[in-house]
């Protein structure tokens, strides 16, 4: 056979010794098939493109320098350009931390979905799948494309027991998340995604293991079905095509080569290989018999597999910008430690000459030597620099210098001017959603809902223990080996914030909880009726996360529509709602609560009261502090009689009348007393009506606290406001720290 035949066929790898390796006339066909796919995926015009940019690319990134010999004076510096602009729209793009929502598919299933959602959750956080998905979307960025592989993993160790016994224990034993190194997976020539009419037949993981670590995970588990573990032998392909060399330590004696081919067409196959020696060859283990892998890109090449990085689109500018910085560097080198004029009748080599710190220029008319004076860097270098900076810019949609700058204006300004700036990285984080993060949830559910009813064995120790197990666990399987009993138990996860049980019909029972509870994960509970799974959907556009400030206002704003309808008895519950606003200003909600709180919705008329003081002393704060707080829809005269009194208080009159703190405390207070006349005359305002301003009040002195008029003084006894030493401690005197505000009744 040709050596061309022999290295498409793999039998180069069959020809060499595998400990008297003989394998059967199928295992030897597949080899050779898996060779064969193997080397064309490698060699594949596409591949080797993206490999030649892949090395481009990473060392962009490094803002890598090549290395400089001692008498060597240029400057090799390298601007962090690349650098800065992919880390840039990182930062952007991992604070985000998107995450799936589950939907059932039939109503009968909708309390399972909050427990899928919440084992989800939980298999996120184990598998610390947030670091996988940042090194994904990093690999993405850089090398334009970013690979990740969704399976069940089990990492087998060998322990030594104190009494010399050696046992076998897993440190991982879950759903797995993890990023692959690009140039260990090679994918169908012809595949254009995971999905679709050009979806991959096929593909290619590639390991390099010690031997030692090759036997302890394959000698003695599932994966050693065909017992041929024992013929591999360490050697092989072992090199990896890095752009760097290799260091010189690693013992290639020792490293085994295992390719990992898995298939769904024309036959759904799992077929592992060991230099030469065929390992696993079945179906695929996983039910949703896919490809274990999920692809994300940069920027989406359409009708091609690989996608273009930051790297490659600022490749060009990179480069210029390098030459442009190290022409000048060399320059000012040059200024520094000058070169000189020096007669021609001194004896000189054409090397002295070279252009060079303290180097020598040979020229007739010059007596002694003279040192080479240089002018100012022209303007039009700055600005050649500066107009490759805009450049970047321009190709990219992002300037990470004016990212990390202050900007003008306020706080909330600040932050929807630099969201309206983000909208080339919206729409990588929209493709990221819906091209891999779904496909990675698709990937994980099926797996969570095959590997999760399995039991765990747990050992029951004595036979007290014994007795104990039989005793409470009468419905369960009791697993009786020589010498010991073992009982099984499903994984539990821990809840957060609520309680989950399901009552003798099924049904979901959600309670509120401070405590951190668990949920034993019974079959039951989350397996989907007649097969039909679950949804799995993310938020529709954009969600990245708003700043702060941006945040408050928007609560705020719920809060005031929202109130209405809870102050009613609509759907809402005022208590909850009044929780959210304290902490989404950095408040206890605690802090603020009764001391014996009723069932919401049925407080009692002085809690009620209560709670609107308190209320009334918060929006105070936020008045005070600059903040624009509308007027409280459905607000009694108590709790506007606490906005009156705050305009008596000594902090309140040393401001201006014209002050935009004046303005916004007499509109609330206009606009609450105009919606009690409203009430009380039984004419309520419209939807759509606004309150009125506060300009006439504007006019008045404030040497004493406006006074409401009419009913508002009638339903403001003064003996409640002040025969109740709790809500007198509540008043804004106490609370801004000065006098105790005078009262208008």
């Amino acid at each position: 056979m040709a050596e061309k035949d022999k290295k498409i066929t793999g039998e180069s790898q069959l020809d060499k010794p595998q400990n008297e390796y003989t394998p059967k006339e199928d295992e030897k066909t597949m080899l050779e098939f898996v060779y064969k796919r193997f080397d064309a995926m490698k060699s594949s015009k596409e591949r080797q493109d993206a490999e030649v940019q892949w090395r481009k690319g990473i060392k962009a990134w490094e803002a890598y320098r090549e290395p400089k010999g001692d008498d060597e004076w240029q400057s090799n510096h390298v601007v962090p350009l690349t650098s800065a602009v992919i880390e840039s729209a990182l930062a952007e793009v991992i604070d985000q931390s998107p995450k799936p929502s589950i939907l059932p598919r039939g109503s009968e299933d909708a309390p399972k979905a909050t427990v899928v959602q919440h084992m989800f959750e939980y298999a996120w956080d184990v598998s610390n799948s947030d670091l996988e998905l940042y090194n994904t979307i990093k690999d993405a960025f850089i090398y334009g494309t970013g690979i990740s592989q969704e399976y069940y993993f089990r990492d087998p160790r060998l322990i030594q027991m104190p009494d010399g016994s050696t046992k076998r224990v897993y440190c991982y034993d879950d759903v797995y998340l993890e990023s692959i190194k690009l140039e260990d997976f090679y994918i169908d020539e012809n595949a254009r995604d995971f999905v679709g009419p050009y979806a991959a037949r096929d593909c290619v993981r590639r390991f390099i293991m010690d031997i030692d670590d090759y036997k302890n995970f394959f000698q003695g588990s599932t994966w050693d079905h065909l017992g041929n573990t024992k013929y591999v032998t360490p050697g092989g392909d072992t090199s990896y095509p890095e752009w760097y060399k290799p260091p010189e330590g690693i013992d290639k004696a020792r490293q085994v080569e295992v390719l990992w081919y898995w298939a769904v067409k024309p036959k759904d196959w799992l077929v592992i290989v060991a230099n030469g020696v065929v390992q696993v060859m079945g179906p695929k283990p996983y039910n949703h018999k896919e490809l274990p892998f999920a692809r994300t890109v940069d920027v989406k090449r359409t009708h091609k597999f690989y996608g273009k990085g930051e790297s490659e689109i600022l490749e060009s500018v990179q480069n210029e910008l390098d030459t442009m910085r190290r022409m000048v560097i060399d320059r000012n080198h040059l200024d520094i430690d000058k070169m000189f004029f020096v007669s021609s009748k001194l004896n000189m080599s054409d090397e002295d000459t070279i252009a060079r710190p303290h180097g020598t220029i040979q020229v007739d008319d010059v007596n002694g030597a003279k040192a080479v004076e240089y002018g100012d860097i022209p303007r039009s270098v700055q600005l050649s620099i500066q107009n490759l900076q805009d450049d970047a810019t321009i190709a990219t949609g992002i300037n990470p210098r004016a990212q990390a700058l202050p900007t003008a204006g306020t706080a909330t300004e600040a932050a929807i001017l630099k969201e309206s700036t983000l909208k080339r990285i919206r729409l990588k984080v929209k493709l990221l959603e819906q091209e891999f993060l779904t496909r990675v949830g698709r990937l994980r559910l099926s797996n969570m809902l095959q590997y999760y009813p399995q039991t765990k064995i747990k050992k029951i120790v004595g036979e007290s223990g014994t007795s104990d197990y039989q005793n409470t666990n009468t419905n369960q399987s009791l697993f009786t080996l020589p010498g010991e009993k073992k009982q099984s138990e499903y994984v539990s996860i821990p809840i957060k914030g609520k309680s989950l049980e399901f009552d003798a019909e099924g049904k979901l029972i959600e309670t509120p909880s401070e405590d951190l509870t668990f949920l034993e994960l019974k079959p039951e509970y989350y397996e989907p009726s007649n097969n039909q799974g679950f949804d799995i959907k993310f938020i529709a556009g954009s969600t990245l996360p708003v700043s702060k400030p941006l945040m408050q206002s928007k609560a705020t704003e719920m809060y005031d529509r929202l109130i209405q309808l809870a102050s009613s008895g609509v759907g809402y519950d005022p208590v909850k709602l009044g929780d959210m606003l304290l902490k989404v200003n950095d408040f206890n909600p605690n802090d603020y609560h009764l001391e014996s709180p009723q069932t919401p919705g049925q407080q009692a008329p002085e809690q009620r009261n209560e709670m609107l003081i308190q209320i009334a002393n918060f929006e105070n704060r936020l008045i005070m502090s600059g903040k624009e707080v509308p007027a409280t829809a459905y607000a009694t005269p108590m709790h506007t009689q606490i906005h009156v009194a705050i305009t008596g208080s000594p902090e309140f009159q040393k401001l201006s009348k014209t002050d935009p703190i004046v303005k916004n405390m007499i509109s609330h207070i206009v606009g609450e007393l105009a919606a009690q006349e409203s009430r009380a005359s039984g004419a309520p305002m419209s939807a759509g009506a606004e309150m009125p301003m506060g300009g006439e009040l504007l006019a008045a002195p404030f040497q004493q606290s406006p006074r409401p008029q009419g009913k508002v003084s009638n339903n403001t006894p003064t003996k409640n406001l002040g025969g109740n030493p709790a809500m007198m401690s509540l008043m804004p005197g106490k609370i801004q720290g000065g006098a105790q505000a005078r009262m208008a009744v």
